[in-house]
């Protein structure tokens, strides 16, 4: 299911800075009824607004609790006029959920059976020892892991083609190799849980 390449994952989509491109992005993320938000680009190494390059404080650039599955504001949004496109952001809540993952498990989970047949989307950034399964909710509250944790609800994760300056957020498992379908959150702390198990 993830792709590799001497050991790693390697991406299945690559950023594309063509406004039109991150407008389809965030429709199409609305369309599976993930809301979306704004975002914030790096830029000089900090956060900036995309219209202006200006330093921001946040890396949203509205408020998380506006964060919308509306497709005629998301257009509003990403058609403003400036430098650059947003980067597009979801944020975690009843809609969607999170699991940080370390590496060594990522693999572990992507080899697994039962995750092929029922697998869910999983982003990362290229150089982080880090991925992040989206899942369904509801999530565990605790997720007693030393390689897993959960992602707390309100927090905005940056979805493909944003970017951080030059590293790109992207895809080891798509949506579309996903079926557009998130995996249960529960389903997946069990998974996690089980090898948890086999490695004590």
């Amino acid at each position: 299911m993830i792709p590799r390449q001497k050991g790693k994952a390697v991406p299945t989509s690559t950023p594309d800075t063509e406004a039109s491109t991150t407008l389809q992005a965030a429709l199409h993320y609305v369309e599976l009824g993930w809301p979306v938000i704004p975002g914030a680009i790096w830029k000089n190494g900090h956060l900036a607004n995309p219209t202006d390059e200006l330093p921001v404080t946040t890396p949203c650039l509205q408020p998380i609790e506006e964060a919308t599955t509306d497709a005629e504001l998301v257009r509003a949004w990403w058609s403003t006029p400036g430098l650059h496109q947003p980067n597009v952001f979801t944020v975690t809540g009843s809609e969607l959920g999170a699991f940080a993952v370390v590496e060594s498990l990522v693999m572990m989970l992507a080899d697994d059976p039962w995750f092929s047949k029922l697998p869910t989307p999983v982003l990362a950034f290229p150089n982080m020892p880090v991925a992040y399964f989206l899942v369904r909710p509801p999530l565990p509250s605790v997720l007693l892991s030393h390689e897993a944790r959960v992602v707390e609800a309100g927090m905005p994760m940056p979805l493909p083609p944003s970017a951080l300056e030059t590293t790109p957020v992207i895809w080891l498992v798509t949506p579309e190799q996903a079926g557009n379908r998130l995996m249960p959150g529960d389903a997946l702390a069990d998974l996690i849980h089980s090898y948890e198990r086999k490695s004590a």
